[in-house]
């Protein structure tokens, strides 16, 4: 199975009509040219849900799944990020909306919502493989152990949070952490310790932003490094099996068994 991850430049949630159309030309012809089973989008990666609606009316491979997050600019805060799936040819409203950012939100009624969503909102399955989609800084929801490259649950005293959230991993097969920045400087030990949590037990995880930047141009000359996008299994880091070369976003295909 291959999984393929695409980031485009930042998106403020101000593309002009001009930008937006040749953006909806450039996710067309990527997925209508794609060998990948499914294929995650950098968030924030359009603005109207009209564009979507006509990506999914010119897409002619519908044998390909796609996943998308839009700035819903009719809403406030973190409720503008706004899930969607492309599958069988039809656009999916996942019904859900990121939860929290950051480790001080952090507390009781944050992360019961977040395991309400994960259970019920943020799951589906390609080729019989089960996906999660934990959103941006909803990987708070672990507290990295600094220095040990792992993570743990945050809310310990909530044994009954804690057994949900994990009975949620242990039937996923891919976490997908989707992001709106990039996971640089003091960011980037703790975002990377719970990426390789989440790919333990033998699940794969991975995780596709926006570029900004030198981040194109560093990513295609040391994918290793690569600070836009990665892929983990089994607590190891995955190589990409593909990297595009001449386009202005970056595209990567990870091979999952």
């Amino acid at each position: 199975m291959k999984i393929q991850l695409v980031s485009f430049p930042i998106n403020d949630g101000n593309l002009s009509q001009r930008d937006e159309s040749h953006r909806i030309e450039d996710i067309v012809s990527i997925i209508n040219s794609s060998n990948a089973d499914f294929i995650m989008f950098s968030e924030h990666i359009l603005c109207r849900k009209e564009s979507l609606e006509t990506i999914c009316k010119e897409v002619q491979l519908s044998s390909v799944t796609a996943l998308f997050e839009l700035k819903d600019m009719t809403r406030k805060g973190l409720a503008r990020n706004k899930l969607y799936l492309l599958q069988e040819g039809c656009l999916i409203d996942m019904q859900s909306r990121q939860v929290f950012a950051d480790s001080s939100q952090v507390d009781e009624e944050h992360c019961e919502r977040l395991i309400e969503e994960l259970e019920y909102r943020r799951q589906f399955e390609v080729s019989g493989k089960r996906f999660l989609i934990i959103q941006c800084g909803e990987n708070n929801i672990l507290k990295s152990v600094r220095g040990e490259g792992k993570a743990i649950f945050r809310l310990n005293k909530r044994a009954d949070f804690k057994k949900r959230f994990e009975e949620v991993l242990r039937s996923t097969d891919v976490v997908l952490n989707p992001t709106h920045t990039q996971w640089v400087g003091r960011f980037k030990e703790p975002f990377i310790s719970r990426l390789l949590t989440f790919s333990e037990k033998k699940r794969y995880s991975f995780t596709c932003t926006q570029l900004e930047g030198q981040q194109l141009m560093n990513a295609r000359k040391n994918p290793a490094d690569n600070s836009t996008m990665k892929g983990m299994h089994s607590r190891r880091q995955m190589n990409p099996i593909y990297t595009n070369e001449d386009e202005e976003y970056l595209v990567q295909i990870f091979e999952i068994e």
